[in-house]
């Protein structure tokens, strides 16, 4: 028995010094989206949808950008020695990449919208989580809480891009990410019998319908690139490049991941009217407030090894359609898990990797004629599992035009 007591004592001051670390943390930053969902649960002695944080973060490394310089790109005609467009049988991928570069002396410029709706995570119905948690009184007294919960993150991606050519087999991009992230929680309802319980001392603590909601918008990570291909045969081009992300967001407000990033990949593609293209790549991060266990600490963010393939077709000279495959392997995430506690539906924090994938189907058109550089496109990206953060349908469009620099060498 004193041995029990002695565990229990323990394991409340272990509570105790974990939230207080929250409430002081919080209390600092208690505008930013980070802490809005664990104000809602006051003084559990956990955050029961701290997943939902990190799974934010999470997302902002496998948002994917469109790519930096898929349209128009050039070749040296071997017989004039003049670049002439060489991808206008097909303007390339939306959100993956070819094997070509842009050449030398050309400078691509580009601005997306894409439109993101989370609606569940690990399976679990984001406008209908059932919770058990602990609730704890300032004195450290402590009782089960039943309660159904819905949570809304919303996020919006305005991108702007810049690639350059360098020289005919070297290119140079930079992405700036503008994000409007809204992230909102509720106590929808309480569960029989465990909507109240009552301390030792006669004190009744009872199920509170409190919400919390907030919206911030500003710079995301900027992401750097550069990209080689130093193969290239009659129909088929291989690239090798590296993207690096840097932690120019503010991770409080989950407009940034908190961390920088490095991404090596390949792109192997061939050319023609069809055009086929497979992508590998690895995503490495460094530790992220995001990720932390306790609020204000630091933890790892997850790493993905993500693996594409897709075509596009050139149904006439100013049309291309664009078909893609995207997946990814995410490694020790935070996550979510249903069980059964006290007779009830649960969800509890959990951690463990997983695979998603995702498809998208979308289009280039030239409006006017295609050696003149400009593109619009549209696209619509669909989610086939509920794995990590699930989105509803992301629709994107985007304005790109290629100039013809005074720096050009011919």
């Amino acid at each position: 028995m004193r041995k029990w007591m002695f565990l229990t004592a323990v394991f409340l001051m272990h509570i105790s010094v974990a939230f207080a670390q929250v409430n002081s943390f919080c209390q600092a930053h208690a505008t930013s989206l980070y802490c809005k969902i664990p104000s809602l649960f006051g003084d559990a002695a956990v955050n029961p949808l701290g997943p939902l944080d990190e799974a934010l973060a999470t997302q902002l490394t496998l948002v994917p950008l469109a790519s930096p310089a898929s349209g128009i790109v050039y070749s040296k005609d071997p017989r004039t020695k003049f670049p002439v467009a060489s991808g206008t049988e097909t303007f390339g991928p939306v959100l993956t990449e070819r094997g070509e570069t842009l050449f030398n002396g050309k400078l691509f410029v580009s601005a997306t919208y894409q439109r993101f709706r989370f609606d569940s995570l690990d399976g679990v119905d984001l406008k209908r989580i059932p919770m058990i948690f602990d609730f704890c009184t300032t004195a450290g007294q402590c009782g089960p809480i039943a309660t159904i919960v819905r949570a809304d993150a919303h996020l919006d991606q305005y991108a702007f891009f810049g690639t350059y050519g360098v020289t005919s087999w070297l290119d140079v991009s930079a992405a700036f990410p503008i994000l409007r992230v809204s992230v909102a929680a509720n106590g929808v309802s309480c569960v029989e019998p465990y909507c109240s319980f009552t301390t030792p001392g006669g004190m009744t603590v009872s199920f509170q319908n409190a919400q919390v909601a907030g919206t911030a918008t500003g710079l995301g990570d900027i992401v750097l690139r550069g990209k080689a291909s130093p193969l290239k045969m009659e129909k088929f081009r291989l690239a090798i490049g590296v993207d690096v992300r840097l932690p120019s967001g503010d991770e409080l407000n989950f407009l940034g991941s908190g961390t920088a990033g490095v991404k090596p990949f390949v792109a192997l593609s061939r050319s023609g009217r069809i055009s086929p293209h497979v992508n590998i790549g690895y995503q490495w991060n460094g530790d992220s407030l995001l990720a932390g266990a306790v609020a204000g600490e630091k933890g790892k963010l997850p790493e993905n090894l993500s693996y594409n393939a897709g075509l596009d077709l050139g149904v006439t000279r100013r049309f291309t359609v664009a078909a893609d495959f995207l997946g990814e392997h995410v490694v020790n995430a935070a996550r979510l898990a249903k069980v059964t506690t006290l007779g009830l539906p649960n969800t509890i924090p959990a951690e463990g990797s997983f695979e998603t994938t995702r498809a998208a189907i979308g289009f280039k058109w030239s409006p006017i004629n295609p050696d003149r550089g400009l593109l619009i496109t549209g696209n619509l990206l669909g989610k086939f599992d509920h794995n990590g953060l699930h989105h509803t349908a992301v629709p994107l469009i985007g304005i790109s035009y290629t100039f013809h620099t005074p720096l050009e060498r011919r």
